[in-house]
């Protein structure tokens, strides 16, 4: 089953997410739910502040390139209370997206290389070495347990050139919480 996703305009998407107190099987739920979200709109990252659920969590898949040369994706990651550690003076630009902000891709230089600790979903902590566009990712998710969306990182040229694009998510997403629900 998947869950709505909140769009830009959101309130909750400005909070700052709460840690997971303990690996239960609603956290279980949760997880597979934000997976399958996720799949269901061709995503590569999801935090749970973006379904509704102020938890500091997060899905992935990351790319691999095979040995033909084409990229496939992973099976799914999960990071739970995630801390992470930015390697300094590694960093690239590439273009982002994100599924709350729907049809914007700017360019977002971030730090390229970083160590994460997490839990899994046993409630297990691991630590992971990550580079490359793997780290993009989790930097981008993990913004969103902050509060913190892609386009706060942009240029204020670039701010201002999407803001008509911006104010009509923000619109829709207004919209939709004027729908009564049954």
């Amino acid at each position: 089953m998947s869950l709505p996703i909140l769009q830009y305009g959101h309130p909750l998407l400005r909070k700052k997410a709460q840690p997971v107190l303990a690996v239960t099987e609603e956290v279980r739920s949760l997880v597979m739910q934000m997976v399958a979200t996720m799949d269901k709109s061709l995503g590569i990252g999801l935090a749970a502040p973006q379904v509704g659920h102020l938890l500091r969590l997060i899905v992935l898949r990351n790319c691999q390139e095979g040995e033909d040369g084409m990229l496939t994706l992973t099976h799914p990651q999960v990071y739970i209370n995630p801390k992470i550690t930015v390697h300094p003076g590694i960093s690239g630009n590439d273009v982002e997206g994100c599924l709350s902000i729907p049809g914007i891709r700017e360019e977002v230089e971030r730090a390229l290389s970083l160590s994460i600790e997490a839990l899994d979903l046993e409630g297990n902590p691991f630590k992971e070495e990550v580079f490359g566009y793997k780290a993009r990712i989790i930097l981008h998710e993990n913004d969103h347990l902050n509060g913190v969306l892609f386009i706060d990182r942009l240029p204020k040229a670039v701010k201002k050139k999407i803001a008509p694009a911006l104010k009509e998510i923000q619109k829709r997403q207004t919209d939709l919480q004027l729908i009564p629900t049954a």
